[in-house]
């Protein structure tokens, strides 16, 4: 820590360090200038090989130019010697994996509008030749029940965004076992978008169903399940999922890439609109039964008045 006070300088003052996020080390502080409150990122110098550092700047360098509400954004970021750190705003709340300990399955209209607010993160990463390939509950935000993308350290640029080569080779599965694609599964190298649209579909099914949608005993068997299975779809779990909804999770959980949605954007697409109030936009056999209601109780009553009236003009 004395390392980092010196790489930092006056600017900020470091309170104690969070969590150990895989190769990295992070750190809450707080920017003296404006009293902000932030969360410092570290590549700590024993980890600190050709092979990290490059990763460490890649990650810095891509996650810059991801201008984006519901991407977590890079303050500032800097190398003082063997140290090497980039600066990010601290966000107070839980991440989606606390809101699903506490809340298992999530409403339905909560769960498609996080997957709307994920899939303009992903699809303007992907714009900018920018793979996740580790989309995952406990890497999404939720302040104020917004969602929040970050942790871009595995992320891959396109090859044909970055020609100057990849950081993994073939049969090297990079990501989290339980939301991986079948490809990042083989370890194969070719990894683009679709992977991601993969990642988010399995994310959607877990809010919706309450269980991930491939699980086994074991780390191979939870590998095998997503090259080989093929879960119930979401409309026969649970009834109040709307067909849009469920299919369109359903072809973004297809084994071969190409039969997936090309883009983040095409799956939000298909999962259709979100209401001013967070709706879905489409109506389930509850809310369908609902309106019926309120349809038949609205024409019962106009008739009742309609009566009251002609009765009244007709009494004289």
């Amino acid at each position: 820590m004395a390392q980092l006070k010196d790489a930092l300088g006056d600017a900020y003052r470091i309170e104690h360090e969070l969590r150990r996020g895989g190769m990295s080390r992070l750190y809450l502080a707080t920017e003296r200038a404006n009293d902000r409150r932030v969360v410092v990122k570290l590549l700590p110098p024993d980890l600190a090989d050709d092979v990290t550092v490059t990763r460490f700047r890649r990650e810095i360098e891509m996650v810059s130019m991801l201008v984006h509400p519901n991407i977590l954004p890079i303050i500032a970021s800097g190398t003082r010697g063997a140290i090497m750190y980039y600066i990010m705003p601290y966000v107070p709340g839980e991440t989606l994996r606390h809101r699903l300990e506490r809340e298992n399955p999530l409403q339905v209209d909560d769960a498609v509008r996080i997957l709307h607010e994920l899939g303009g993160a992903l699809d303007l990463a992907h714009a900018h030749g920018v793979v996740h390939r580790d989309i995952k509950p406990e890497n999404v935000l939720l302040p104020d029940g917004h969602a929040v993308l970050t942790d871009f350290g595995v992320a891959l640029a396109l090859a044909h965004r970055r020609p100057s080569g990849r950081l993994t080779g073939a049969g090297t599965g990079v990501g989290t076992p339980g939301y991986m694609s079948p490809e990042q599964a083989l370890g194969e190298r070719e990894v683009d978008a679709s992977s991601d649209v993969y990642g988010l579909a399995i994310v959607g099914y877990e809010m919706l169903a309450g269980k991930a949608p491939f699980t086994g005993p074991t780390l191979q068997a939870v590998l095998a399940a997503h090259v080989r299975d093929i879960p119930p779809p979401l409309s026969t779990i649970r009834p109040e999922v709307p067909k849009t909804v469920s299919d369109a999770i359903a072809k973004a959980l297809a084994k071969d890439p190409a039969k997936r949605y090309p883009t983040a954007g095409a799956f939000r697409e298909a999962l259709g609109g979100v209401s001013a109030r967070g709706g879905t936009g489409v109506a389930g056999p509850r809310r369908r039964q609902a309106i019926a209601a309120a349809t038949a109780v609205a024409a019962v009553a106009l008739a009742i008045a309609a009566w009251i009236f002609l009765r009244g003009r007709a009494a004289p």
